[in-house]
């Protein structure tokens, strides 16, 4: 008969972030005098309870509260204490969070590189009334609201290692920067093509570690005779490639990697293109359209290092932030919660309280993965397990006793590769 897994408990772990809640509630003035009707961790949890349930009314928080403080409070009480203090105290509280080491058990050993960071962003709309304040990119319906999490976690352990708001109309390629400022020696890091930049990558070297990429369509690449890459694409007869190149107009050096696209993504991909161009009234780019045709990644990992096959099975692995954002999204109702017009500390708040509980459910994640090795856990599966544990709870402090049955969260067996092995199999 199959038995429950028990995992160790979370209680160290929880309790080291907890205890801080009060010094930083009093540090940003959020907290002045202990209170039977308000606490910083009954308002943590009150605000995780509405972005779970996506009820996030003042009157809902203040119900909230209530089930966790020894007296009640109205409405009023919690919007009064809704001020200039509050998003400083949840900036600190998710800040304490993702400095907080919950498992220094690597999914993966390895010589070659120090942490494999993902970075990805996910966009969440707002109602439109909030257009001002965070304002959204506008459609042929008028003006829109939004924000936008940027998350970068490290595949090794699955810990996250920046989370941060911004508002829905910031680049990607901008928002990157804060990342590099992050980054250890031997670090490698996988990037989107929305991230592109040549500066950062340059940055990256600068601090001994690695990127790779996908290179967006525009960017100008020859090789180091000055030949274009679009040349060197049509006369080939090989599906892959591997070559030294320059990158753009002020000559970034980097290897790129070449790998033929299948004949009906290269004709669905050309096919768009022309359709597009045919919308503007233009001719679609001949360079373009060869480009269509291939799959094109870019890095400074040198071959001795990593060779070109492991590279884009490694760079595979980046649909795993997907996921996250996923489970993240399918274990509350954020989108609920922001749909209403209400102040900016209102909506900052909840927006804060929901990127707490993704580092929360991450770092969880990776605390249970490195308590046995023969067990693989599903971040879906726990973010929507840690939810319904969460609204069971009227003390966070609780949260500590949380210990899942690992039937309920662990990933089904699939005949696809696991994630685990395809990331032994580059990185061994």
């Amino acid at each position: 008969m199959l038995k429950a897994k028990v995992f160790s408990p979370l209680g160290k772990s929880v309790n080291c972030l907890l205890v801080k809640l009060d010094p930083l509630a009093r540090k940003s003035g959020f907290v002045v005098r202990k209170s039977k009707a308000f606490s910083a961790s009954g308002f943590i949890l009150a605000l995780l309870k509405s972005v779970i349930t996506g009820n996030a009314s003042f009157n809902q928080l203040a119900s909230n509260l209530g089930n966790s403080e020894l007296k009640s409070i109205s409405r009023q009480a919690v919007w009064k204490r809704m001020d200039l203090s509050t998003i400083p105290f949840l900036l600190d509280t998710v800040g304490t969070a993702l400095k907080q080491r919950w498992s220094e058990q690597a999914l993966i050993a390895t010589d070659v590189f120090g942490r494999v960071i993902i970075e990805d962003s996910s966009q969440v709309k707002l109602a439109k009334a909030n257009h001002e304040e965070f304002p959204g990119h506008g459609n042929d319906g008028g003006k829109t609201a939004g924000c936008k999490f940027d998350l970068a976690f490290d595949l090794l352990t699955g810990e996250p290692v920046t989370g941060v708001l911004h508002l829905a109309t910031e680049q990607d390629r901008q928002i990157g920067k804060d990342l590099v400022d992050l980054i250890r020696e031997k670090d490698l890091v996988l990037r989107d093509m929305g991230y592109f930049s040549r500066d950062e990558f340059a940055r990256i070297e600068n601090r001994k570690a690695y990127w790779l990429s996908r290179v967006p369509i525009n960017v100008k690449i020859h090789d180091l005779s000055g030949i274009k890459l679009e040349t060197i694409l049509k006369k080939t007869k090989l599906n892959k490639l591997e070559m030294e190149v320059i990158l753009g107009d002020f000559g970034h050096p980097a290897r790129l990697i070449a790998e033929r696209a299948a004949p009906e993504v290269a004709q669905k991909r050309r096919r768009e293109r022309r359709e597009e161009a045919q919308r503007l009234g233009k001719e679609p780019s001949k360079d373009m359209l060869i480009r269509d045709g291939w799959y094109l990644l870019a890095t400074n990992v040198k071959e001795d290092l990593m060779s070109a096959t492991k590279l884009f099975k490694l760079y595979a692995i980046r649909w795993q932030i997907e996921i996250t954002f996923r489970a993240w999204k399918q274990s509350g109702k954020l989108v609920s919660a922001l749909a209403r017009k209400s102040n900016q500390v209102h909506l900052q708040a909840l927006m804060l309280a929901s990127l707490l509980l993704l580092i929360l459910t991450m770092k969880i994640t990776s605390l249970l993965q490195g308590s046995d090795q023969g067990i693989v856990i599903s971040i879906e599966k726990l973010a929507l397990n840690l939810a319904a544990f969460i609204l069971s709870i009227n003390s966070i402090w609780q949260l500590g006793d949380y210990n899942p049955d690992y039937r309920h969260v662990k990933s089904d067996r699939r005949t696809r590769v696991a994630l685990r092995e395809i990331a032994i199999s580059c990185l061994s």
